[in-house]
């Protein structure tokens, strides 16, 4: 016997689910519907299978193939038009030459066709339909038979008022080949409306078989989801691809489970899946191949394909995600959502229940829908952030985006040019790294390779080589962490805008020229400028703390491991006594062990290379605003006379401890480009190079002879009070004009924001420019006033909102 499996549904009803699947291939457990319908017809000996295809008929052959995987024989027929149900079996006529079934292949069944057969064969029929009862029979055709199995009446679709019973077609046929001569060729004509109503009417045999066993017809979202919850409690008969480490809790191989993660269950874990610390999976959770649960997330009912991202503290509460989704950090999921693939969606957002999102659209962070989101894009309002372009690791940067991007960029500022590239130490930005280097060199951009590195020593090697500029890949090595693309130009600083908007430009409509074969870029490997970097650093520290007595103090310095090799060398030369530890090999926080150590001094070197934390010899971690102050000292004690930026929010106590040096501080914009233009001394800034800054630091403990607490207890006090709030995109145009209005007596600075002054501080009024919120930032030598002006401003943002 052969089977014709339909399979030309488009399940507009499961939107988004097919929005780029046909309805037989939305997966079950982890595989295709219409894979379990192909598996139950080779349990009953049916090894040759026609299948009638028309939307997205690609997806269902490349998939299956010719069945061989499957151990069956399988036969496409594709219209290129709607035929109906009986219309496209008619397209397998020839190929039907015995007693055959019809089959759906978007519902799920464990009927038992030969006992089907057997009763078809009984009662010589030319047609007998697999009848089963549902409690709900309105979406169905009704269908009564006799007591013999006889078809009596059908009844397609009915109300309330025409359910004379609970027995419905199920769409699965078992029929004699002379039945398709009735059926016109290339028209379009259907097996419960026009073919059974006419072989009843005319009193051909035509029976109904009430089939024991399970059936479903995946026709909507809740029955897609309630079908996969069966499949848990064994109410169907089919084979789970996965183990059952419990009841009704299946795992795949290669999964990744912490200690710590819980799996309640029923579920479905596929294979390649990674469950990490604290995550929950609840009832009813499915989870199909390669997808990342992060850190104290938690999912109850919901189904998720495959390749998806869940980031920490994510709650999804009887969610459905297709595949290739990214979900940040601490977003909620309501029940009934429904997500379609390569959706973004950003952290702290709210996704209402029944909500449904269309593929490729990106959310922004602490967005709310309450309504499907179909049309448009809610895209990233830039391709750059404030720290040049951003993204998660292999989900958002990946090494496509990256080739692409190279493309964009060599092209449209470097082409003939000279670029340095180079990367934090890990095996993703390495591999980044490749990838941006041919890409650059394929629009006729020469190279050179810096190897692992530092933003702070790559800018160093661009001014020193003379390049046209470079780009650096960052990662912290964590995977919830963003990873960047640093574009610097030929001093070393992040390039201007207007260069950002022409890459940008040049990425979104790939409007770039490829080069020549003979003008591609060259390659060079310059991997010493590292350490280049670091011992210049080190031999200008020791030259200008010759007479200084820097080689007494003890340090105590906190670094990842890669960090080491370089710093070693570098306090070696300086000859400070450091002892280095690691955050994850160290037995005490570092401010304990500054003090236990005995130490003058405790450094903690962030893994960017451009920010640290310092520890007073105390084992006091020194207060972030307070830092900054004594940075600015130390670099105007080394440098008289000097000019340097500060940022518009930094405190005010600066221009008075330059003007008592005889030094220039110029307020700038927040952004790192601005404070380095103003900064004319060789481009570097304490605050965007630790290592420049350790080594000013170094030079004023020596200068002074002092502990570091003590010179902090010299600088007068001063109180600085930040917050943040909400604030959706389209409306900080508006706020921004309604502040200016409300306190339009109140002095101004509009360097970046709005400063407002008044008499005893001032507050900063600062939209964000990488997310959707305002910045509030006031200082005053009273804590209290401080604290009641932002609350103030916050109030009157929260009245231009509502």
């Amino acid at each position: 016997m052969k089977a014709v499996i339909m399979a030309g549904g488009k399940g507009t009803r499961l939107r988004p689910l097919t929005c780029h699947l046909p309805k037989p291939m939305v997966p079950l457990l982890g595989r295709p519907c219409m894979a379990y319908i192909i598996e139950l017809l080779h349990k009953h000996g049916i090894h040759d299978i026609a299948v009638t295809m028309q939307y997205k008929p690609e997806v269902i052959r490349d998939y299956f193939g010719d069945g061989e995987a499957f151990n069956v024989n399988l036969h496409y027929f594709e219209e290129t038009s709607p035929l109906g149900t009986a219309g496209s079996v008619k397209q397998a006529q020839d190929f039907l030459d015995d007693t055959f079934v019809v089959i759906s292949g978007d519902a799920l069944t464990d009927f038992d066709l030969e006992q089907a057969l057997a009763f078809h064969k009984e009662k010589q029929a030319k047609a007998t339909l697999l009848l089963t009862r549902v409690p709900h029979p309105l979406e169905y055709g009704v269908v009564m038979t006799d007591h013999d199995g006889r078809i009596t009446r059908f009844l397609e679709k009915p109300s309330w008022g025409e359910v004379f019973s609970d027995t419905v077609n199920t769409g699965i046929y078992i029929m004699e080949p002379e039945t398709l001569e009735r059926v016109p060729r290339g028209h379009e004509f259907d097996f419960s409306q026009q073919l059974f109503p006419a072989l009843l009417q005319e009193n051909n045999e035509l029976y109904g078989y009430i089939s024991p066993g399970y059936w479903m017809d995946i026709g909507n979202l809740q029955q897609y989801r309630q079908t996969q919850f069966d499949m848990l409690d064994g109410k169907v008969e089919l084979q789970i691809h996965g183990t059952q480490v419990r009841p009704h809790v299946y795992i795949a191989n290669d999964v990744e489970t912490s200690d710590t993660a819980r799996v309640i269950g029923p579920a479905f874990i596929g294979k390649g899946s990674t469950l990490e610390d604290g995550v929950e999976l609840g009832e009813y959770c499915i989870v199909g191949e390669n997808n990342r649960l992060s850190k104290g997330s938690k999912l109850t009912r919901s189904v998720l394909w495959d390749h998806n991202h869940i980031a920490p503290n994510n709650e999804l509460a009887g969610s459905t995600l297709t595949s290739r989704i990214v979900c940040k950090e601490a977003s909620y999921l309501g029940e009934g959502s429904v997500i379609g693939n390569h959706v973004v969606i950003g952290e702290k957002s709210r996704i209402e229940p029944n909500v449904k999102i269309w593929p490729h659209k990106q959310i922004r962070d602490k967005s709310r829908l309450h309504t499907s989101y179909i049309w448009g894009e809610h895209a990233a309002k830039t391709l750059f952030k404030t720290r040049g372009v951003s993204g998660l690791p292999n989900l958002e940067l990946t090494p496509e985006m990256t080739a692409k991007f190279g493309t964009a960029y060599g092209a449209t500022l470097a082409s003939g040019k000279t670029l340095t590239v180079s990367c934090a130490p890990h095996t993703f930005t390495r591999l980044l790294k490749r990838a941006l280097t041919a890409s650059l060199q394929s629009v006729g951009t020469h190279v050179i390779d810096l190897g692992d590195c530092l933003v702070p020593a790559a800018s160093f090697a661009i001014r020193h080589l003379g390049a046209a500029g470079g780009i650096h890949l960052d990662w912290s090595g964590k995977d919830n962490e963003l990873c960047h693309l640093a574009c610097m130009d030929a001093e070393g600083l992040p390039i201007p805008r207007s260069a950002e908007r022409k890459v940008e430009n040049s990425f979104w409509q790939e409007d770039y020229a490829r080069a020549s074969m003979k003008q591609l870029g060259s390659y060079k490997d310059e991997t010493h400028w590292f350490q280049t970097y670091v011992n210049t650093l080190s031999e200008e520290i020791k030259d200008e703390g010759e007479t200084l007595p820097i080689s007494a103090l003890r340090i105590v310095i906190e670094a990842s491991s890669w960090l080491q090799p370089y710093l070693v060398p570098f306090f070696e030369q300086l000859g400070i006594d450091a002892i280095h530890v690691t955050a994850a090999n160290s037995q005490e926080p570092l401010p304990h062990f500054t003090s236990l150590a005995g130490a003058n001094l405790g450094l903690r070197i962030f893994d960017d290379g451009r920010t640290l934390q310092l520890v007073t010899e105390k084992g006091e971690a020194v207060d972030s605003d307070l830092q900054t102050v004594f940075l600015y000292l130390c670099y105007l004690h080394s440098r008289p006379g000097a000019t340097i930026g500060a940022p518009v929010s930094a405190p005010e106590l600066l221009e008075s401890i330059a003007e008592g040096l005889g030094a220039t501080i110029v307020r700038t914009k927040e952004w790192e480009r601005a404070i380095l233009e103003a900064t004319h001394q060789a481009r570097m800034h304490p605050l965007f190079d630790s290592l420049f800054a350790i080594g000013l630091v170094v030079l004023h403990l020596g200068r002074t002879g002092m502990p570091l607490s003590e010179l902090l207890a010299l600088i007068p006090s001063f109180y600085l009070h930040r917050e943040q709030i909400d604030c959706p995109w389209d409306a900080k145009g508006e706020v921004m004009r309604n502040m200016m209005e409300r306190t339009k007596d109140t002095p101004v600075d509009l360097v970046d924001g709005i400063k407002f002054y008044h008499e005893n501080g001032w507050i900063l009024l600062l939209p964000d420019s990488d997310d959707p919120v305002f910045r509030l930032v006031a200082q005053s030598p009273n804590p209290l006033f401080a604290q009641q002006l932002v609350h103030s401003y916050r109030n009157h943002i929260l009245n231009v909102l509502q």
